[in-house]
Parts: structure tokens; sequence; C-alpha cells
């Protein structure tokens, strides 16, 4: 089977098996609590190479009550007590890299953890869980990585960040950033739940915030020297290779959906 065959299978399934557990609240909540475990064995991996220490079982943990605490307000208490505790045992700690545990434990509970956990609040910014919404943010964030694809392959000459993506060049770019507000547009004529202003506005700002957050992995695992953050997902890497922009548009529909969105409103 070569990469290409591999590449579209494993596109497949992922983009059936996401469609599908936005379904109910439910499934996605425990999906991607298991994304975040497994991205955090891959971000491990990725610290471990830079020569860094990496506290696992701390990361995990308050990774997963900073995820609980975001559906279910009861688990925000323990998150705390939990964080103190953490911080407490630092003082008994021999080790010189003590702040450093103290950065990546940390780091990957803001980077991967409280991300994902933001996907049921954003799917149910009307108080009852829309899955169709959910379902729309997540085809603009592949749209907008197929669009930038398309038209680099089609048009692309100059580079976009060419130090952290050789690929990746501005003519794809701007030609995702058309394409991309057009299926926002598309989607809000098609009952999903957008106004066609919200569906354009989202399909842009989808391009450049999904874009940062390609381009902030490749930069994570260039200083790793790898190529990919794992071989989970055959023809695609590894879990934060298929999240990378996921992990950053969430916290952005967030802040449109609970802040910008009533302004204007």
């Amino acid at each position: 089977m070569n990469d290409l065959t591999k590449r579209l299978l494993t596109g497949t399934a992922y983009v059936s098996l996401m469609l599908s557990v936005t379904l109910h609240p439910m499934a996605i909540g425990l999906l991607f609590a298991w994304v975040g475990i497994l991205g955090t064995l891959e971000l491990k991996k990725i610290v471990e190479k830079q020569g860094l220490d990496f506290d696992l079982m701390p990361s995990l943990s308050l990774g997963l009550l900073a995820y609980a605490s975001f559906v279910y307000s009861e688990f925000q208490f323990v998150l705390y007590a939990c964080m103190f505790a953490y911080f407490i045992k630092q003082l008994y700690q021999k080790s010189k890299n003590t702040l450093q545990q103290i950065g990546t434990t940390l780091f990957a509970v803001v980077y991967l953890f409280i991300p994902l956990a933001l996907a049921i609040p954003v799917a149910s910014e009307s108080s009852n869980y829309e899955p169709k919404i959910l379902m729309g943010l997540f085809i603009l964030i592949w749209a907008a990585d197929s669009w930038a694809f398309v038209s680099g392959s089609l048009f692309g000459k100059h580079k976009l960040f060419e130090r952290l993506s050789p690929k990746k060049t501005w003519e794809g770019f701007w030609g995702s950033v058309v394409l991309t507000a057009g299926t926002g547009y598309l989607l809000s004529i098609t009952g999903f739940g957008l106004s066609s202003l919200e569906g354009i506005g989202l399909g842009i700002l989808t391009v450049f915030v999904g874009t940062a957050g390609d381009l902030f992995q490749s930069m994570l695992k260039r200083a790793s020297g790898l190529k990919d953050s794992g071989t989970l997902l055959p023809g695609h890497g590894g879990i934060l290779d298929r999240f990378d922009s996921i992990l950053f548009c969430l916290p952005a529909y967030y802040i449109y959906f609970y802040r910008l969105s009533p302004l204007f409103n």
C-alpha cells in the first residue's frame, strides 16, 4: 500500500470518526480526553528529544483534571487542590531542573487539554449542545488545510515560512483565505447554525489561526529533529500532526462565541 492510499484511508476514517462523535457531547468528550492523553505521550517524546525533562504523570493528571473542570465545574476545586499539592511537592525535589519540569507540565495542560476541553462549550454556546456547529467548524479547519494545499500546488512560488514549513506558500495561504471564506458561506446557507457573516468571518479566522497552529507544531518538531510527532496515523504522522490546527482554533472559536459575538449582537 503506497503512502497516498494510506493517507486517503486514514483521512477518511479520521473525518468519519470526528463527524460521528460530534453527534453526542459524551462521545466527543471521551474522544478528546483520549486525544489529550496520546498527545501528551507524543509531546513527551518531543520535549525529551530536546534534552529536557518531562514529568508524565503530573502532566496527565493535571491535564485531565483541567479538561474535566471545563465540562463539570465541580472539578475546579479538585484541580486547584492538586495544583497546590503539585507545587508543594516540588519543595522536596532534589532535581536542579524543577522549574523546567513545572514548565513542561503546565505547557502540556495549556497546549493540549485546555483547548480540547473547549469543544463542548463551543458547541453549547446557545445553552443546548448543537452538533452541527461543531461539525461546521471542523469542516472549516479541514477545508483551510485542503485549500492551502491545492492553491499552493497550483500557484505557489513565494515561501510563507520556509524555516519551519518549506512547502507552505503565500499563494496557498491567501488562496485558502478566499476559498475557506467561501466554504464558511456555504456552511451558513446549508444549516450549520451560522449566519452568513459568521461563516465568512470564521472561515477567514480559521485560516489565520489554523496556520499558526500548524507552524507552531512544526517549530516544536524541528527543534527536536523530528519529521512527525508520531506514527499512530499512517500517512499523517501522529496525533499532534493531525490536531495542530484544532488546538489553536478551538480557543479562537471560544473567544468569538463567548466574548466577541455578544458584543456584535
